[in-house]
């Protein structure tokens, strides 16, 4: 096993890694040892490899919670301006329709005036044309008396 296979080893690793669903977290592939196997650097890079370890656990477990952190803050953040907004929008659509209903209650109002108004209106010509009626039968009550009067008159 030369160089370059151990090359094309970590490739396929890495790219076998990439493909894999939840696998999507950081990923550290392994450094190449220094020196051939059994000149003793390899063991030093295998020993610091294992002391690195969970260092590199450290630090993805924290950026990993920061990263969810930020997105969980930033989340709630356009949620909370997002429902502020539809409140604002609420708001002003009950605003709109409470002036509107004050408008339609002001014509009502108005409209239930001159409704009493017409209905006095109408009742007074109602009261005239009885009284003119009245005096129209009078009148010609009275004239049909009149030249019955003046032939009994008359003889």
């Amino acid at each position: 096993m030369g160089p370059g296979d151990f090359r094309r080893f970590r490739q396929r690793i890495s790219q076998g890694l990439q493909g894999l669903p939840g696998r999507a977290e950081l990923w550290f592939p392994p450094r190449p040892a220094c020196g051939f196997p059994g000149d003793g650097r390899s063991t030093d890079v295998q020993e610091e490899a294992l002391a690195a370890s969970p260092l590199l656990e450290d630090l993805k477990r924290r950026l990993t919670g920061a990263f969810q952190w930020a997105v969980q803050r930033g989340t709630s953040r356009r949620e909370r301006e997002a429902a502020a907004a539809a409140a604002a929008r609420e708001e002003q659509s009950w605003a709109r329709v409470e002036a509107t209903l004050a408008g339609l209650r002001a014509e009502l109002v108005e409209m239930h005036f001159q409704n009493h108004q017409l209905a006095r209106t109408l009742l007074d010509l109602n009261m005239k044309v009885q009284q003119l009626k009245k005096e129209y039968e009078l009148e010609i009550t009275s004239d049909s008396q009149s030249p019955k009067d003046d032939a009994v008159n008359l003889e």
